[in-house]
């Protein structure tokens, strides 16, 4: 009895520390439609890219997902490495917005990555170091600066990078990988993983954005953080960490 007992608290604990990188898709059309883009979930980007921009695997924003506070993304797009034959279209930073959805201004009509002073509604940033795959949280404010995307055919997907101005609240890693199998179409899929959204209050409600350097492809999503632990499943956690713990400590002995 003692040892389904061990099991049972084993198996309690392993669940909390395995859940799926790609738990809950919060992505949302981004209100610049093309083809599919209709809804929320994966229909809502998937094979789609903004109106007069590329529609190719290599260029395409598939998903934001969110596992708790850990924000991440899919796409057919290599985020680290770019297209080798468009080395200027790196990947942006990420954006997030907490009062409203963001609407994106006018740009003024050229091609060319234009430094505004405009946060299009967006509150926070993750500037992402691709060099050290760390990133810095930065609060915007009025006297903050962002780098629009290429391409004034497609306003919608700025902003692109950010540039200055706001004040640094958190930093942190983050990790990049291949996957094979995801419910998405097209062959190759990339990921942005370790986007920890902790500096937002338990149960706030936000919207998240990203773009390259073209804006080719705009990716919007909209989620919740994870709301403040019942006192119920802080005792199911703390008895399963104790568990597996004296089950180590039967197997050394």
């Amino acid at each position: 009895m003692k040892k389904s007992a061990q099991v049972i608290a084993i198996v309690l604990a392993l669940a909390f520390f395995a859940l799926p990188a790609f738990a809950n898709n919060i992505t949302i059309a981004d209100g610049n439609y093309r083809t599919n883009e209709t809804g929320i979930g994966q229909g809502a980007e998937d094979q789609e890219t903004e109106p007069g921009m590329v529609n190719s695997q290599e260029w395409d924003l598939e998903g934001f997902f969110l596992d708790g506070n850990d924000l991440s993304m899919v796409g057919g797009f290599d985020f680290v490495n770019g297209v080798s034959t468009s080395p200027d279209y790196t990947s942006g930073d990420i954006f997030i917005a907490v009062e409203n959805r963001p609407i994106f201004g006018d740009i003024d009509g050229t091609n060319g990555f234009d430094i505004v002073d405009n946060s299009y509604g967006f509150n926070y940033v993750f500037d992402l170091n691709f060099d050290s795959m760390e990133y810095s949280v930065l609060s915007l404010d009025g006297d903050s600066k962002v780098k629009t995307a290429y391409y004034a055919a497609n306003e919608g997907s700025s902003p692109w990078q950010y540039v200055s101005g706001g004040s640094e609240i958190g930093r942190g890693i983050f990790s990049s990988s291949v996957i094979e199998n995801t419910d998405f179409a097209g062959e190759i899929h990339y990921s942005l993983m370790g986007f920890d959204l902790s500096f937002l209050d338990a149960g706030t409600e936000f919207y998240s954005h990203f773009t390259m350097g073209c804006g080719n492809d705009n990716l919007m999503g909209q989620g919740t953080t994870a709301p403040v632990p019942e006192p119920a499943t802080m005792v199911l956690l703390g008895s399963g960490l104790v568990g597996l713990a004296f089950y180590r400590r039967k197997m050394k002995k």
